[in-house]
């Protein structure tokens, strides 16, 4: 009886020492990926320990748009807006602005998410940057506002804070980005369904401090 259950674990340990690390199997449901831009079926790669390897790069055609040496509107509300699409569902994953004056002081930033689009004021349209040279045309609308709109689009605030300005000839420029990631900690991105859905960065009727220059930069994917 020894001898049969000293035999047994030889033949499993021998078994554990000579597996292979990794083997495809072709009826494997890990067999069925398929490559985003050739459309080819393709073998994912593991290591010894069983681990697959991924790129965890994103295919989604993304976008930035920038508003840059900006001055403000007196009273300044909406200053760029970025609007949805008639075809396609446009994310926001990131805001960021930085702003100087002629003087050191401190202004307030506010974005809001719009359920109607503005009308009225005076905007020119910003051209937005692909990430990939593939990408398709964006779709979604970015303006950049010099005037007020006559009529603010419905909506609901969505983030504000407090930002220092520094004086625009201070040596080493002290100021830091505002910005705010969006979807990064296992939350939703801001989705803009349709023309009408705007995502808006705001000044709120404050008076503009004098030599004030703002810039503004937003970033989207569409899908």
């Amino acid at each position: 009886m020894k001898r049969i259950v000293f035999g047994a674990l030889a033949l499993l340990f021998a078994t554990v020492a000579v597996a292979a690390p990794f083997q495809y199997n072709p009826n494997s449901a890990l067999a069925t990926a398929i490559d985003a831009t050739t459309g080819n079926a393709v073998v994912p790669y593991a290591d010894h320990n069983g681990a697959l390897y991924s790129n965890t790069g994103s295919t989604v055609a993304t976008y930035h748009a920038v508003i840059a040496d900006a001055t403000p509107a007196a009273t300044a509300t909406d200053v760029m807006t970025l609007c949805g699409s008639a075809t396609k569902t446009v994310k926001l994953t990131r805001v960021q602005a930085t702003a100087d004056a002629t003087a050191a002081g401190v202004i307030d930033f506010y974005t809001f998410i719009r359920t109607a689009a503005n009308t009225g004021g005076t905007s020119a349209a910003v051209t937005p940057a692909a990430h990939d040279s593939n990408n398709a045309a964006a779709t979604a609308v970015v303006l950049k506002y010099t005037a007020n709109p006559s009529a603010l689009g419905a909506g609901n605030m969505f983030a504000a804070d407090h930002y220092a300005l520094p004086a625009a000839s201070t040596t080493g420029y002290p100021g830091m980005p505002w910005a705010e990631d969006v979807g990064t900690r296992n939350t939703q991105p801001v989705v803009l369904r349709g023309t009408a859905n705007c995502f808006a960065f705001n000044l709120n009727g404050q008076t503009i401090p004098a030599g004030m220059n703002l810039y503004v930069t937003m970033e989207w994917t569409e899908e």
